[in-house]
């Protein structure tokens, strides 16, 4: 099954849930100047994740599946503006 994530494809197999996204994103960025400081000052990386428009709240990470062609989007706690 694919989904989407920040526009890249990616495939997951039948039944899996959304802290694989979490887990995946967050292993892949942890060692990222910016997370790293953001980590070690407030004990979490703060990352953002948005399912199909809608933000995910951490107390929901295990419970959602994902499913085929879900719009998966996670920004970076300090991003431009």
């Amino acid at each position: 099954m694919k989904a989407s994530i920040n526009c890249k494809q990616y495939e997951f197999k039948e039944g899996a849930k959304f802290i694989e996204v979490v887990e995946l994103i967050r292993e892949a960025k942890k060692d990222e100047p910016m997370i790293k400081t953001i980590r070690e000052r407030t004990g979490k990386d703060n990352i953002v994740f948005v399912l199909n428009g809608r933000i995910v709240r951490a107390h929901e990470y295990e419970a959602l599946d994902i499913s085929e062609g879900d719009d998966i989007r996670w920004v970076h706690p300090y991003f431009g503006g």
